[in-house]
């Protein structure tokens, strides 16, 4: 059975390799409250276009009206079986079976 990792190992595990880190000559920077690692405070916006140009449209009929063909083939409808006779039980009025007929 595997044991699940509480936070207390969690924090344990983070604390291990932060004094790793820092045994090895690694160096923590202090960043002021309100910081932002943004430039000049904004998006990288080169990913961003706001009027992009029409892209050409793939026609697609041919593959709808295939679509469409398939959906519009139906399926036969399966065999209906002959309905059998039933048993039904007649009963008199005090609730006692007076005999079984089949319907």
């Amino acid at each position: 059975m595997i044991k699940r990792h509480t936070k207390a190992d969690i924090r344990r595990e983070l604390e291990q390799q932060t004094q790793a880190f820092l045994n090895k000559g690694g160096e923590v920077c202090e960043v002021e409250s309100g910081e932002t690692g943004l430039v000049n405070g904004s998006y990288r916006n080169a990913g961003f276009t706001f009027n992009p140009q029409r892209q050409e449209r793939t026609p697609l009929n041919t593959v709808m009206a295939t679509i469409d063909s398939r959906r519009s083939t139906k399926k036969p409808a399966p065999a209906v079986k002959p309905a059998r006779n039933r048993k039904k039980v007649i009963y008199d009025d005090f609730g006692e079976p007076l005999r079984v007929v089949f319907e």
